[in-house]
């Protein structure tokens, strides 16, 4: 059995719910965090000294970092969506840590300040939209390139990744450009059922 430790509306924990989803897995999510069962008790630091979710449990085996527990899940139940070929698979890493440095940061700054915290950054927003712009004008570069998902013609755990910014991206009303491959790829995505419950359906 797989346990997932997080809130259903924490972005980490949605991409790693779409995956298990598309992978056919048995999950029991736990709701950990902000709004929910606490994560800096003394508990549940034991499986997460840095009081983070999501925490993956599976018979024992504890995981934390949802990039990591992406890979794994992928490595051990669908490799099709982390492939073997080493070549391949850099191209799916180089995109996964492109999302922390370039496009994560950005939009997680425009989620505060139009969500979490509503009117709280007024000043910051034209900054913001300008870097997730910038962000999304490289990766719609690249969608132009495989004409499909991120590091190719199939989807890979790079898509549950930044899928997840994506969505959220589109989510809000500001000022975008015109990306037509990021687009395409967005309701590409949205097509897919196990994009749907946990990351359409559950809002921003």
């Amino acid at each position: 059995m797989i346990t997932i430790y997080g809130r259903a509306n924490s972005s980490n924990v949605r991409k790693v719910l779409w995956l298990a989803e598309e992978l056919g897995l048995e999950v029991d999510r736990r709701d950990y965090g902000r709004g929910y069962a606490p994560t800096d008790t003394p508990e549940f630091k034991a499986l997460n000294p840095n009081a983070k979710v999501p925490v993956m449990d599976e018979d024992g085996f504890i995981l934390w970092e949802s990039h990591a527990i992406l890979r794994y899940l992928a490595a051990k139940y669908g490799p099709e969506w982390y492939p073997a070929d080493l070549r391949a698979r850099a191209i799916v890493d180089q995109w996964m840590d492109w999302l922390i440095i370039e496009l994560q940061e950005p939009v997680r700054r425009i989620f505060f300040a139009l969500h979490v915290k509503p009117g709280s950054d007024p000043e910051g927003m034209p900054q913001h939209e300008a870097e997730s712009a910038k962000a999304c004008s490289i990766l719609d570069a690249q969608l132009q390139k495989t004409g499909a998902y991120v590091a190719g013609a199939q989807p890979t755990i790079a898509d549950c990744a930044i899928g997840m910014m994506v969505h959220r991206w589109y989510y809000f009303d500001i000022q975008r450009p015109n990306l037509p491959a990021l687009e395409a790829y967005y309701e590409r995505l949205k097509t897919r059922p196990a994009f749907q419950g946990p990351i359409l359906n559950a809002g921003v």
